[in-house]
Protein backbone atom coordinates (compact mmCIF):
# COMPACT_ATOMS: atom_id res chain seq x y z
CA UNK A 1 0.00 0.00 0.00
CA UNK A 2 2.76 2.21 0.43
CA UNK A 3 4.51 1.68 -2.74
CA UNK A 4 1.16 2.33 -4.23
CA UNK A 5 0.57 5.57 -2.60
CA UNK A 6 3.72 6.41 -3.65
CA UNK A 7 3.28 5.69 -7.04
CA UNK A 8 -0.08 8.03 -6.81
CA UNK A 9 1.97 11.08 -5.06
CA UNK A 10 4.52 11.20 -7.71
CA UNK A 11 2.04 11.50 -10.45
CA UNK A 12 -0.21 13.99 -8.89
CA UNK A 13 2.75 16.04 -8.07
CA UNK A 14 3.99 16.01 -11.84
CA UNK A 15 0.28 16.80 -12.78
CA UNK A 16 0.31 20.03 -10.64
CA UNK A 17 3.85 21.13 -11.63
CA UNK A 18 2.73 20.41 -15.28
CA UNK A 19 -0.34 22.26 -14.30
CA UNK A 20 0.80 25.23 -12.96
CA UNK A 21 3.83 26.44 -15.08
CA UNK A 22 5.33 28.49 -15.58
CA UNK A 23 3.48 30.38 -13.18
CA UNK A 24 4.65 28.31 -10.25
CA UNK A 25 3.94 28.94 -6.18
CA UNK A 26 7.01 28.04 -4.50
CA UNK A 27 4.51 28.00 -1.43
CA UNK A 28 1.88 26.09 -3.05
CA UNK A 29 4.48 23.47 -4.59
CA UNK A 30 5.45 23.11 -0.72
CA UNK A 31 2.68 22.42 0.98
CA UNK A 32 1.63 19.78 -1.42
CA UNK A 33 4.86 18.15 -1.27
CA UNK A 34 4.24 17.62 2.36
CA UNK A 35 0.75 16.37 1.61
CA UNK A 36 1.63 13.98 -1.04
CA UNK A 37 4.94 12.46 0.87
CA UNK A 38 5.87 13.71 3.68
CA UNK A 39 2.16 12.72 5.38
CA UNK A 40 2.10 9.37 4.29
CA UNK A 41 5.88 9.05 5.09
CA UNK A 42 4.99 9.38 8.39
CA UNK A 43 2.48 6.68 8.39
CA UNK A 44 4.75 4.02 9.62
CA UNK A 45 5.70 5.46 12.64
CA UNK A 46 2.04 5.89 14.13
CA UNK A 47 0.06 3.07 12.69
CA UNK A 48 0.30 -0.30 13.83
CA UNK A 49 1.66 0.39 17.35
CA UNK A 50 -2.23 -1.05 18.93
CA UNK A 51 -2.85 -4.60 19.48
CA UNK A 52 -6.69 -3.54 19.26
CA UNK A 53 -8.32 -4.55 16.18
CA UNK A 54 -10.85 -1.24 15.64
CA UNK A 55 -7.73 0.86 16.40
CA UNK A 56 -6.11 -1.63 13.20
CA UNK A 57 -8.89 -1.17 11.20
CA UNK A 58 -9.13 2.80 11.90
CA UNK A 59 -5.28 2.42 10.08
CA UNK A 60 -6.63 0.89 7.70
CA UNK A 61 -8.96 2.80 6.60
CA UNK A 62 -6.63 6.34 6.68
CA UNK A 63 -4.29 4.42 4.68
CA UNK A 64 -6.90 3.68 1.99
CA UNK A 65 -8.20 7.45 2.15
CA UNK A 66 -5.53 9.00 1.74
CA UNK A 67 -5.27 8.81 -2.19
CA UNK A 68 -8.60 10.17 -2.34
CA UNK A 69 -7.91 12.96 -0.15
CA UNK A 70 -4.56 13.96 -1.49
CA UNK A 71 -6.19 14.08 -4.68
CA UNK A 72 -8.53 16.32 -3.56
CA UNK A 73 -6.07 18.46 -2.14
CA UNK A 74 -4.26 19.09 -5.64
CA UNK A 75 -7.43 19.75 -7.49
CA UNK A 76 -7.83 22.35 -5.11
CA UNK A 77 -5.24 24.44 -6.43
CA UNK A 78 -5.23 23.11 -9.69
CA UNK A 79 -8.83 24.04 -10.70
CA UNK A 80 -9.08 27.17 -8.20
CA UNK A 81 -12.60 25.41 -6.89
CA UNK A 82 -11.51 25.57 -2.94
CA UNK A 83 -13.96 24.03 -1.52
CA UNK A 84 -12.27 20.82 -3.35
CA UNK A 85 -9.30 21.16 -0.28
CA UNK A 86 -12.02 20.71 2.19
CA UNK A 87 -11.78 16.49 1.90
CA UNK A 88 -8.54 17.48 2.96
CA UNK A 89 -9.16 19.76 6.23
CA UNK A 90 -12.11 16.83 7.23
CA UNK A 91 -9.30 13.86 6.46
CA UNK A 92 -6.82 15.58 8.76
CA UNK A 93 -9.58 16.26 11.16
CA UNK A 94 -10.77 12.61 11.49
CA UNK A 95 -6.75 11.87 11.73
CA UNK A 96 -6.80 13.77 14.58
CA UNK A 97 -9.94 12.39 16.10
CA UNK A 98 -7.99 8.82 15.62
CA UNK A 99 -5.02 10.90 17.65
CA UNK A 100 -7.12 11.49 20.76
CA UNK A 101 -8.07 8.58 21.24
CA UNK A 102 -4.72 7.12 21.02
CA UNK A 103 -3.99 9.49 23.37
CA UNK A 104 -6.26 8.39 25.86
CA UNK A 105 -4.47 4.36 25.38
CA UNK A 106 -3.16 4.41 28.91
CA UNK A 107 0.10 2.33 27.10
CA UNK A 108 1.47 5.08 25.54
CA UNK A 109 1.83 7.56 28.54
CA UNK A 110 5.06 8.60 27.56
CA UNK A 111 6.26 11.97 26.66
CA UNK A 112 7.96 10.78 22.84
CA UNK A 113 4.88 9.09 21.81
CA UNK A 114 2.55 12.23 23.05
CA UNK A 115 5.29 14.38 20.95
CA UNK A 116 4.67 11.72 17.82
CA UNK A 117 0.70 12.05 18.08
CA UNK A 118 0.66 16.20 18.98
CA UNK A 119 1.91 16.41 15.57
CA UNK A 120 -1.12 14.99 13.34
CA UNK A 121 -3.31 16.88 16.01
CA UNK A 122 -1.24 19.87 14.32
CA UNK A 123 -1.84 18.86 11.14
CA UNK A 124 -5.21 19.40 11.16
CA UNK A 125 -4.57 22.93 11.78
CA UNK A 126 -2.53 22.62 8.49
CA UNK A 127 -5.70 21.31 6.79
CA UNK A 128 -7.94 24.15 8.04
CA UNK A 129 -5.17 26.76 6.69
CA UNK A 130 -4.91 25.09 3.34
CA UNK A 131 -8.94 25.01 3.15
CA UNK A 132 -9.05 28.99 3.80
CA UNK A 133 -6.38 29.53 1.08
CA UNK A 134 -8.04 27.46 -1.28
CA UNK A 135 -11.49 28.77 -0.65
CA UNK A 136 -10.22 32.47 -0.55
CA UNK A 137 -11.32 32.79 3.59
CA UNK A 138 -10.13 35.74 5.26
CA UNK A 139 -9.19 35.90 8.15
CA UNK A 140 -8.18 39.10 10.56
CA UNK A 141 -7.07 40.73 7.81
CA UNK A 142 -4.43 38.41 6.98
CA UNK A 143 -3.45 37.99 3.18
CA UNK A 144 -3.66 35.23 1.16
CA UNK A 145 0.21 34.71 1.05
CA UNK A 146 0.27 34.73 4.82
CA UNK A 147 -2.62 32.31 5.22
CA UNK A 148 -0.91 29.76 2.47
CA UNK A 149 2.65 30.58 4.30
CA UNK A 150 0.33 29.79 7.59
CA UNK A 151 -0.72 26.46 6.13
CA UNK A 152 3.04 25.70 4.98
CA UNK A 153 4.35 25.90 8.46
CA UNK A 154 1.48 23.56 9.75
CA UNK A 155 2.55 21.26 7.10
CA UNK A 156 6.10 21.60 8.28
CA UNK A 157 7.51 22.61 11.56
CA UNK A 158 4.49 22.20 13.57
CA UNK A 159 3.54 18.95 12.23
CA UNK A 160 6.64 17.15 11.48
CA UNK A 161 9.35 18.31 13.65
CA UNK A 162 7.51 16.94 16.88
CA UNK A 163 7.10 13.88 15.07
CA UNK A 164 11.35 13.68 14.40
CA UNK A 165 11.40 14.47 18.26
CA UNK A 166 9.59 11.80 19.51
CA UNK A 167 11.42 9.67 17.33
CA UNK A 168 14.40 10.77 18.82
CA UNK A 169 12.72 10.04 22.48
CA UNK A 170 12.36 6.62 21.69
CA UNK A 171 16.05 5.57 21.50
CA UNK A 172 17.54 8.28 23.56
CA UNK A 173 17.52 7.41 27.39
CA UNK A 174 19.60 9.87 28.60
CA UNK A 175 18.85 13.58 29.71
CA UNK A 176 15.24 12.58 30.05
CA UNK A 177 14.75 15.27 32.47
CA UNK A 178 16.29 17.42 29.61
CA UNK A 179 14.23 15.97 26.90
CA UNK A 180 10.86 16.10 28.68
CA UNK A 181 11.12 20.03 29.05
CA UNK A 182 12.46 20.51 25.68
CA UNK A 183 9.23 18.33 23.95
CA UNK A 184 6.97 20.31 26.30
CA UNK A 185 8.29 23.72 24.89
CA UNK A 186 8.46 22.24 21.15
CA UNK A 187 4.60 21.13 21.23
CA UNK A 188 3.50 24.59 22.78
CA UNK A 189 5.58 26.82 20.35
CA UNK A 190 3.14 26.28 17.33
CA UNK A 191 0.59 27.77 19.65
CA UNK A 192 2.63 30.54 21.03
CA UNK A 193 4.24 31.64 17.53
CA UNK A 194 0.43 31.44 16.39
CA UNK A 195 -0.47 34.03 19.06
CA UNK A 196 2.29 36.05 18.65
CA UNK A 197 1.89 36.55 14.79
CA UNK A 198 -2.01 37.44 15.24
CA UNK A 199 -1.52 39.54 18.49
CA UNK A 200 1.84 40.27 20.01
CA UNK A 201 5.04 41.18 18.40
CA UNK A 202 6.94 40.57 21.78
CA UNK A 203 4.92 37.31 22.41
CA UNK A 204 6.35 36.20 18.30
CA UNK A 205 10.05 37.10 19.68
CA UNK A 206 9.66 35.20 23.39
CA UNK A 207 7.92 31.96 21.23
CA UNK A 208 10.48 31.81 17.92
CA UNK A 209 13.45 32.58 20.98
CA UNK A 210 12.10 29.51 23.14
CA UNK A 211 11.47 27.70 20.02
CA UNK A 212 14.87 28.19 18.67
CA UNK A 213 16.40 27.26 21.95
CA UNK A 214 14.45 23.74 22.27
CA UNK A 215 15.61 23.21 18.61
CA UNK A 216 19.34 23.52 20.02
CA UNK A 217 18.81 21.41 22.89
CA UNK A 218 17.30 18.95 20.08
CA UNK A 219 20.15 19.24 17.98
CA UNK A 220 22.63 18.30 21.18
CA UNK A 221 20.54 15.62 22.38
CA UNK A 222 20.81 14.13 18.30
CA UNK A 223 24.43 14.58 17.97
CA UNK A 224 24.87 12.71 21.76
CA UNK A 225 22.79 9.98 21.24
CA UNK A 226 23.70 6.41 19.97
CA UNK A 227 21.94 5.22 16.98
CA UNK A 228 21.81 1.93 15.25
CA UNK A 229 22.48 3.07 11.92
CA UNK A 230 25.16 5.05 10.44
CA UNK A 231 23.68 6.08 7.20
CA UNK A 232 20.41 7.03 9.23
CA UNK A 233 22.75 8.52 12.14
CA UNK A 234 24.26 10.57 9.37
CA UNK A 235 21.23 11.69 7.45
CA UNK A 236 19.27 13.10 10.87
CA UNK A 237 22.32 14.79 12.21
CA UNK A 238 22.72 16.63 8.78
CA UNK A 239 19.45 18.12 9.11
CA UNK A 240 19.34 18.47 12.51
CA UNK A 241 22.72 20.74 11.86
CA UNK A 242 20.56 22.49 8.98
CA UNK A 243 17.72 23.07 11.21
CA UNK A 244 20.20 25.35 13.33
CA UNK A 245 20.26 27.35 10.52
CA UNK A 246 17.12 27.71 9.35
CA UNK A 247 15.53 28.85 12.72
CA UNK A 248 18.20 31.23 13.16
CA UNK A 249 17.21 33.26 9.99
CA UNK A 250 12.95 32.52 11.79
CA UNK A 251 14.62 34.63 14.61
CA UNK A 252 16.02 37.26 12.35
CA UNK A 253 12.79 38.04 10.58
CA UNK A 254 10.60 37.78 14.20
CA UNK A 255 13.15 40.40 15.37
CA UNK A 256 12.83 42.82 11.96
CA UNK A 257 9.27 42.16 12.47
CA UNK A 258 9.40 43.55 16.26
CA UNK A 259 11.58 46.29 15.24
CA UNK A 260 10.13 47.31 11.85
CA UNK A 261 12.94 46.78 10.11
CA UNK A 262 13.38 45.19 7.01
CA UNK A 263 16.18 42.19 7.26
CA UNK A 264 15.25 39.64 5.63
CA UNK A 265 11.72 39.15 2.98
CA UNK A 266 8.41 36.93 3.19
CA UNK A 267 9.99 35.72 -0.54
CA UNK A 268 13.62 35.31 1.15
CA UNK A 269 12.15 33.44 3.70
CA UNK A 270 10.14 31.42 1.63
CA UNK A 271 13.21 29.85 -0.20
CA UNK A 272 15.42 29.74 3.06
CA UNK A 273 12.97 28.57 5.78
CA UNK A 274 10.52 27.05 3.24
CA UNK A 275 12.14 25.24 0.39
CA UNK A 276 15.82 24.42 2.11
CA UNK A 277 13.52 23.07 4.94
CA UNK A 278 12.02 21.05 2.88
CA UNK A 279 14.69 19.66 1.30
CA UNK A 280 17.47 19.93 3.65
CA UNK A 281 16.02 19.31 6.88
CA UNK A 282 12.64 17.60 6.74
CA UNK A 283 13.57 15.05 3.54
CA UNK A 284 16.82 13.73 4.94
CA UNK A 285 15.13 13.56 8.58
CA UNK A 286 12.58 11.44 7.27
CA UNK A 287 14.63 9.22 4.94
CA UNK A 288 16.87 8.75 8.40
CA UNK A 289 14.40 7.56 10.78
CA UNK A 290 12.91 5.48 8.40
CA UNK A 291 16.20 3.62 7.91
CA UNK A 292 16.56 3.67 11.55
CA UNK A 293 13.12 2.58 12.60
CA UNK A 294 12.44 3.25 16.18
CA UNK A 295 10.11 0.91 17.66
CA UNK A 296 8.03 2.63 20.72
CA UNK A 297 10.09 1.69 23.89
CA UNK A 298 7.41 0.03 25.80
CA UNK A 299 5.98 -1.93 22.81
CA UNK A 300 4.81 -4.76 24.27
CA UNK A 301 3.02 -2.98 27.46
CA UNK A 302 0.38 -4.81 28.82
CA UNK A 303 -0.24 -2.22 31.33
CA UNK A 304 -4.16 -2.04 32.14
CA UNK A 305 -6.21 0.12 34.80
CA UNK A 306 -9.56 -0.67 36.65
CA UNK A 307 -12.90 -0.18 35.21
CA UNK A 308 -14.00 0.69 38.09
CA UNK A 309 -15.40 4.62 38.84
CA UNK A 310 -16.73 5.79 42.11
CA UNK A 311 -19.86 7.49 42.79
CA UNK A 312 -20.45 10.70 44.85
CA UNK A 313 -19.48 8.50 48.04
CA UNK A 314 -17.25 6.02 48.18
CA UNK A 315 -16.98 4.15 51.95
CA UNK A 316 -16.65 0.30 52.89
CA UNK A 317 -19.60 -0.91 50.82
CA UNK A 318 -19.03 0.70 47.52
CA UNK A 319 -18.30 -2.46 45.75
CA UNK A 320 -21.50 -3.88 47.13
CA UNK A 321 -23.86 -0.98 46.18
CA UNK A 322 -22.44 -1.38 43.05
CA UNK A 323 -22.70 -5.49 42.77
CA UNK A 324 -18.84 -5.57 42.33
CA UNK A 325 -18.25 -8.25 45.10
CA UNK A 326 -17.26 -12.00 44.45
CA UNK A 327 -17.33 -15.25 46.83
CA UNK A 328 -13.49 -15.63 46.08
CA UNK A 329 -11.83 -15.95 49.40
CA UNK A 330 -8.05 -13.52 49.04
CA UNK A 331 -5.96 -14.19 52.30
CA UNK A 332 -2.97 -11.36 51.02
CA UNK A 333 -3.25 -8.04 48.76
CA UNK A 334 -0.86 -10.58 46.66
CA UNK A 335 -1.20 -14.35 46.16
CA UNK A 336 2.74 -15.00 45.51
CA UNK A 337 5.27 -12.06 45.99
CA UNK A 338 7.40 -14.26 43.27
CA UNK A 339 4.87 -12.77 40.60
CA UNK A 340 6.81 -9.35 40.96
CA UNK A 341 10.25 -10.65 40.26
CA UNK A 342 12.46 -8.38 38.43
CA UNK A 343 16.56 -7.98 38.29
CA UNK A 344 15.49 -4.96 40.66
CA UNK A 345 13.32 -7.53 42.65
CA UNK A 346 14.37 -10.75 44.49
CA UNK A 347 11.20 -11.75 46.60
CA UNK A 348 13.99 -14.61 48.71
CA UNK A 349 16.19 -11.59 49.87
CA UNK A 350 13.38 -9.82 51.98
CA UNK A 351 12.53 -10.45 55.35
CA UNK A 352 10.25 -13.48 55.98
CA UNK A 353 7.56 -11.83 57.38
CA UNK A 354 7.40 -9.32 54.61
CA UNK A 355 6.62 -12.28 52.59
CA UNK A 356 4.19 -13.28 54.65
CA UNK A 357 2.22 -9.82 55.03
CA UNK A 358 1.94 -9.35 51.36
CA UNK A 359 0.48 -12.90 50.93
CA UNK A 360 -1.15 -13.10 54.41
CA UNK A 361 -2.43 -9.93 54.80
CA UNK A 362 -5.59 -10.76 57.42
CA UNK A 363 -2.82 -12.30 59.66
CA UNK A 364 -1.68 -8.97 60.75
CA UNK A 365 -2.56 -5.92 62.76
CA UNK A 366 -2.45 -2.40 61.00
CA UNK A 367 -1.59 0.75 63.62
CA UNK A 368 -1.18 3.99 61.73
CA UNK A 369 0.01 8.17 62.35
CA UNK A 370 -0.27 10.94 59.66
CA UNK A 371 2.43 13.41 59.63
CA UNK A 372 1.75 16.09 57.09
CA UNK A 373 4.46 18.56 56.02
CA UNK A 374 4.11 21.92 57.63
CA UNK A 375 3.69 23.76 54.48
CA UNK A 376 0.58 21.42 53.43
CA UNK A 377 -1.34 21.25 56.74
CA UNK A 378 -3.10 24.52 55.81
CA UNK A 379 -4.72 22.11 52.83
CA UNK A 380 -4.87 19.60 54.92
CA UNK A 381 -7.77 20.29 57.05
CA UNK A 382 -9.55 21.49 54.08
CA UNK A 383 -8.84 17.88 52.34
CA UNK A 384 -9.42 15.76 55.89
CA UNK A 385 -13.59 17.44 55.74
CA UNK A 386 -13.80 16.50 52.32
CA UNK A 387 -12.26 12.85 52.54
CA UNK A 388 -14.44 12.41 55.76
CA UNK A 389 -17.47 12.78 53.46
CA UNK A 390 -16.49 11.20 50.38
CA UNK A 391 -15.19 7.99 52.17
CA UNK A 392 -11.56 7.50 50.62
CA UNK A 393 -8.33 8.02 51.27
CA UNK A 394 -9.39 9.65 54.44
CA UNK A 395 -6.30 10.50 56.38
CA UNK A 396 -6.86 12.51 59.69
CA UNK A 397 -4.97 15.85 60.95
CA UNK A 398 -4.90 14.12 64.24
CA UNK A 399 -1.12 13.60 65.01
CA UNK A 400 -1.79 10.22 66.97
CA UNK A 401 -1.52 6.74 66.71
CA UNK A 402 -4.96 4.79 65.64
CA UNK A 403 -5.97 1.44 65.09
CA UNK A 404 -6.94 0.09 61.56
CA UNK A 405 -9.60 -2.53 60.89
CA UNK A 406 -9.04 -4.28 57.42
CA UNK A 407 -11.00 -6.76 55.63
CA UNK A 408 -9.93 -8.51 52.26
CA UNK A 409 -13.00 -9.11 49.70
CA UNK A 410 -12.81 -10.44 46.25
CA UNK A 411 -14.18 -8.20 43.32
CA UNK A 412 -15.23 -9.27 39.96
CA UNK A 413 -12.66 -9.19 37.27
CA UNK A 414 -15.65 -8.45 34.14
CA UNK A 415 -16.57 -5.50 36.63
CA UNK A 416 -12.78 -3.94 36.95
CA UNK A 417 -11.13 -5.20 33.96
CA UNK A 418 -8.09 -6.91 35.73
CA UNK A 419 -7.18 -10.29 36.72
CA UNK A 420 -7.87 -11.35 40.55
CA UNK A 421 -8.65 -8.31 41.92
CA UNK A 422 -9.21 -7.79 46.12
CA UNK A 423 -10.08 -4.69 47.60
CA UNK A 424 -8.35 -4.09 51.38
CA UNK A 425 -10.87 -2.51 52.81
CA UNK A 426 -9.93 -0.24 55.91
CA UNK A 427 -11.61 1.62 58.54
CA UNK A 428 -10.58 3.48 61.53
CA UNK A 429 -12.14 3.18 65.16
CA UNK A 430 -14.88 5.85 64.59
CA UNK A 431 -16.08 2.97 61.98
CA UNK A 432 -14.84 5.93 59.18
CA UNK A 433 -13.52 4.30 55.89
CA UNK A 434 -9.71 5.32 54.94
CA UNK A 435 -9.34 3.17 52.24
CA UNK A 436 -10.86 1.23 50.24
CA UNK A 437 -8.33 0.14 47.51
CA UNK A 438 -8.53 -2.28 45.18
CA UNK A 439 -4.95 -5.02 44.60
CA UNK A 440 -4.31 -6.51 41.41
CA UNK A 441 -0.35 -7.41 39.85
CA UNK A 442 0.33 -7.84 36.48
CA UNK A 443 3.70 -8.48 34.30
CA UNK A 444 5.46 -6.17 32.18
CA UNK A 445 8.50 -6.37 29.59
CA UNK A 446 9.79 -8.94 32.34
CA UNK A 447 9.11 -6.87 35.29
CA UNK A 448 6.55 -7.33 37.88
CA UNK A 449 4.20 -4.40 39.38
CA UNK A 450 1.51 -3.57 41.81
CA UNK A 451 -1.92 -2.13 40.47
CA UNK A 452 -3.36 -0.14 42.73
CA UNK A 453 -6.96 1.13 42.03
CA UNK A 454 -8.91 3.92 44.27
CA UNK A 455 -11.97 4.34 43.33
CA UNK A 456 -12.78 8.26 43.71
CA UNK A 457 -16.28 10.52 42.94
CA UNK A 458 -16.66 9.72 39.05
CA UNK A 459 -13.34 9.01 38.72
CA UNK A 460 -10.66 6.51 40.28
CA UNK A 461 -6.60 6.96 40.82
CA UNK A 462 -4.67 4.01 40.41
CA UNK A 463 -0.99 3.95 41.54
CA UNK A 464 1.19 1.65 39.36
CA UNK A 465 4.34 0.89 42.05
CA UNK A 466 7.33 -1.65 40.83
CA UNK A 467 9.15 -3.26 43.79
CA UNK A 468 12.81 -3.04 44.91
CA UNK A 469 15.06 -4.81 47.28
CA UNK A 470 17.12 -3.33 49.68
CA UNK A 471 18.97 -5.40 51.77
CA UNK A 472 15.88 -7.12 53.39
CA UNK A 473 13.87 -4.68 53.37
CA UNK A 474 11.00 -4.11 50.30
CA UNK A 475 10.41 -0.63 48.51
CA UNK A 476 7.85 0.04 46.45
CA UNK A 477 7.50 3.29 44.49
CA UNK A 478 5.63 4.60 41.63
CA UNK A 479 8.97 7.12 41.40
CA UNK A 480 9.90 6.92 37.68
CA UNK A 481 13.14 5.96 36.95
CA UNK A 482 15.74 8.47 35.11
CA UNK A 483 15.58 6.55 31.91
CA UNK A 484 11.93 6.88 32.16
CA UNK A 485 11.68 2.94 31.90
CA UNK A 486 8.70 1.20 33.47
CA UNK A 487 5.18 1.11 34.14
CA UNK A 488 5.05 3.28 37.23
CA UNK A 489 3.87 6.65 38.29
CA UNK A 490 -0.04 7.35 39.46
CA UNK A 491 -2.64 8.21 37.24
CA UNK A 492 -6.42 9.80 37.27
CA UNK A 493 -9.02 8.02 35.22
CA UNK A 494 -12.27 9.22 34.15
CA UNK A 495 -14.74 8.14 31.60
CA UNK A 496 -13.21 10.79 29.62
CA UNK A 497 -9.91 9.35 29.60
CA UNK A 498 -6.34 8.94 31.59
CA UNK A 499 -3.56 11.15 32.41
CA UNK A 500 -0.59 10.84 34.51
CA UNK A 501 -0.77 12.84 38.05
CA UNK A 502 2.06 15.19 39.65
CA UNK A 503 1.87 12.47 42.63
CA UNK A 504 4.44 10.09 43.49
CA UNK A 505 4.50 7.57 46.37
CA UNK A 506 7.05 5.38 48.07
CA UNK A 507 6.79 2.89 50.93
CA UNK A 508 9.61 1.72 52.78
CA UNK A 509 9.09 -1.99 54.48
CA UNK A 510 11.17 -3.61 56.98
CA UNK A 511 11.02 -6.30 59.99
CA UNK A 512 11.82 -4.28 63.43
CA UNK A 513 11.62 -7.76 65.25
CA UNK A 514 10.12 -11.53 65.11
CA UNK A 515 6.41 -10.27 64.60
CA UNK A 516 6.37 -6.93 64.02
CA UNK A 517 6.83 -4.65 60.68
CA UNK A 518 7.18 -0.78 60.36
CA UNK A 519 6.58 1.00 56.84
CA UNK A 520 6.72 4.79 56.39
CA UNK A 521 4.75 5.56 53.25
CA UNK A 522 5.98 9.46 51.70
CA UNK A 523 3.89 11.17 49.05
CA UNK A 524 5.22 13.86 47.19
CA UNK A 525 3.58 16.66 44.98
CA UNK A 526 4.71 18.32 42.41
CA UNK A 527 8.58 16.94 43.77
CA UNK A 528 7.48 18.26 46.90
CA UNK A 529 7.00 16.25 50.47
CA UNK A 530 3.58 17.07 51.43
CA UNK A 531 3.01 13.71 53.67
CA UNK A 532 4.26 11.37 55.78
CA UNK A 533 2.13 7.86 56.89
CA UNK A 534 4.13 5.80 59.97
CA UNK A 535 2.75 2.18 60.09
CA UNK A 536 3.21 -0.70 62.30
CA UNK A 537 2.21 -3.96 61.58
CA UNK A 538 1.70 -6.72 64.19
CA UNK A 539 1.37 -10.72 63.15
CA UNK A 540 -1.54 -11.85 65.24
CA UNK A 541 -0.54 -15.15 66.89
CA UNK A 542 -2.90 -18.08 66.15
CA UNK A 543 -3.53 -17.60 69.65
CA UNK A 544 -4.27 -14.46 69.85
CA UNK A 545 -6.90 -14.36 67.35
CA UNK A 546 -10.57 -14.07 67.55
Amino acid sequence: MLKRNGMISTLLFIGFLAAEAPDLSVAEALVLLSILFFVPGIFPFVFHQSPLKAVQFLECGFARCYPAAAFFAVLALVTDVGWFALVWWIYTVFLALYVLLRLRDTKIHRIEETSILFGLIYLAGGGFWFFAYAAHLQFMQFSPLIILLTAVHFHYSAFLIPIFNGLLGRITRKNRLLYSWMTWVILFSPILIALGISYSKILDVIAVGLYMAALYLQAYLVLTTAFRNKIGKILIRLSSAVLMVTITFSMIYSLGVFRQEVTLTINQMIWIHGFVNAFAVILPALIGWRIEGPEPFDAASVKTFSRIYGKRKIGKDFLAHIQAENNVQYRGLVDDMRSLRSKDFSPEKLAPFILTFYEQTVEYDVKAKVAWSTWFRPLAVVYEWISKRTGQIHLSTNPDWYKMYSKIKGVHSKKDGRKRVRAWIRTNEKNETIFTALYSVYRSNEEGYMNISLPLPFSSMTGILKPYHHQEKLVLTSKRRKNRAGDEGIYLQTRAGTCPLPLSETFLIEAAHDNRLTAVHHMWLFGLKFLTVHYIITYIRPNERT
